[in-house]
């Protein structure tokens, strides 16, 4: 995982699956009022623990975007309007 701030936003590319160790890197490095910029570009793959992170920023109200999102996730992202 690569990471850097910039301003309020924390940058994030993911080097690998988008799963339940990078959720607890992503808990780890972000603030309570960075906006999330996630690039998924190497992910072939996200686990429940990815989803549910999202799902909780979102109902949190947080700030994210995401970059390069692989075709699973698109679908589930529909799902849960996220």
């Amino acid at each position: 995982m690569r990471w850097h701030r910039s301003g309020r936003e924390l940058w994030v590319e993911l080097l690998g699956d988008f799963n339940y160790e990078r959720v607890l890197k992503l808990r780890e490095i972000m603030k309570e009022n960075d906006t999330l910029i996630l690039n998924l570009q190497n992910s072939s793959f996200v686990d429940t623990e990815a989803v549910d992170f999202l799902y909780n920023l979102k109902l949190r109200g947080r700030e994210f975007r995401l970059l390069n999102i692989p075709d699973l996730l698109i679908k589930v992202s529909k799902f849960l309007d996220f």
